[in-house]
């Protein structure tokens, strides 16, 4: 089979259009790849064997004006006929940095070490498919003094909605998005905003969030507004039998249920809540809300579980292709150099896929779901 990163390059380097940028972008890529520790524009080009091509590549990824946004099109279209995706998977991120000159550098709380850090914080879009995760598309929150580099790329507070746009704008909107907004500011707001939509969501929340019960699963309270994991808690009970405090059989467990938004309106339709349990002596450790009308709750949850697949990734393959290490103050380089680095990830996660033993091409997905009609 023809080397993965070779059919990469050259189905999604033909958005540039000059030969000499198909060369550097390939060289970038590779050396993304190939370079050990951190992924420098010097440590990249002496790992393709062209140190005295640095300057050429750092004018390339911070200087040049080749669209980005094109690149990431070209990349998504390539994985679409490659794999069967299952969702996209929208997750906020942060990297930290410890000085103050890279773009969009800043004090927030990062989700991820639960405390406030010094870095930039970013959304990205993943492809999502049972064998393969991998970003294609990126947003960098501004604030500050970052607010006069532009706003083509940048995200504002929560920067969901700019991604849903993405999706839709190149992706195919029939795959549902998978978004964590636990903690986010507004989760509320977030939840009743985007669940309300025509795309199909399923998203994590905290399990405190407010529904009400679609069916009688609270017995004489029907559609008495609870926590979300209060409810799905009743309606574990229901579906085991058991009783309260029962330690259950080893393994996680689930149950599903339809609820509705506390504070529904006329015209919206149920949603169906989710909730995992490793331990039935306390309440649910995964809450999920989805508009999503098809699909069997087990598909429910193995499609729920790409989102660890993804935080995994981030934290691994991310640092190994450079995800983490841009340093420079052009929001348009970190832009390019996020685009090269999401082309790196896809071949390093094609290849890891291939050695496994799935068939990439024509692999299939996990069910899929849609909208009902």
């Amino acid at each position: 089979m023809e080397d993965i990163a070779t059919q990469l390059c050259a189905d999604v380097f033909t958005e540039f259009r000059r030969y000499d940028q198909r060369i550097r972008a390939r060289q970038y890529v590779d050396g993304l790849l190939r370079a050990d520790g951190r992924k420098s524009i010097a440590n990249i080009a002496a790992a393709v064997g062209v140190a005295g091509d640095a300057q050429r590549l750092h004018h390339f990824v911070s200087s040049s004006r080749w669209e980005w946004l094109a690149v990431r099109r070209a990349l998504t279209r390539f994985l679409e006929t490659t794999l069967r995706a299952s969702a996209w998977v929208l997750m906020p991120v942060s990297i930290p940095k410890t000085g103050r000159h890279s773009v969009g550098v800043g004090r927030h709380f990062s989700h991820d070490a639960h405390q406030v850090v010094n870095g930039q914080q970013a959304y990205g879009i993943w492809f999502a498919s049972a064998q393969v995760t991998t970003p294609v598309s990126w947003r960098l929150r501004l604030t500050g003094r970052w607010r006069d580099e532009g706003s083509v790329g940048a995200a504002p507070e929560d920067g969901i909605a700019e991604l849903l746009d993405d999706v839709h704008d190149w992706g195919d909107p029939r795959r549902p998005a998978l978004l964590d907004v636990r903690g986010l500011p507004g989760e509320a707001h977030l939840v009743h905003r985007h669940l309300r939509s025509a795309f199909p969501i399923v998203m994590r929340i905290s399990g405190r969030v407010d529904v009400t019960a679609d069916h009688p699963v609270l017995g004489s309270h029907a559609r008495r507004v609870a926590p979300a994991q209060r409810i799905l808690d009743k309606a574990l009970r229901l579906k085991r039998s058991l009783p309260a405090g029962a330690p259950g059989p080893p393994g996680p467990a689930f149950a599903t249920t339809r609820v509705r938004l506390a504070d529904d309106v006329p015209g919206s339709g149920p949603l169906t809540a989710l909730g995992v349990w490793h331990d039935l002596r306390r309440p649910p450790g995964q809450v999920w809300l989805t508009n999503v009308r098809t699909g069997s709750a087990p598909a429910l949850l193995s499609l729920t579980r790409l989102h660890e697949e993804v935080a995994h990734g981030w934290h691994t393959r991310g640092d190994a292709v450079g995800l983490r290490d841009f340093e420079g103050r052009s929001l348009q380089g970190w832009h390019r150099h996020m685009t090269l680095a999401s082309c790196a990830y896809a071949i390093s996660a094609l290849r890891s896929a291939g050695a496994v033993g799935y068939s990439v091409c024509g692999a299939e997905g996990a069910e899929v779901f849609g909208r009902s009609a």
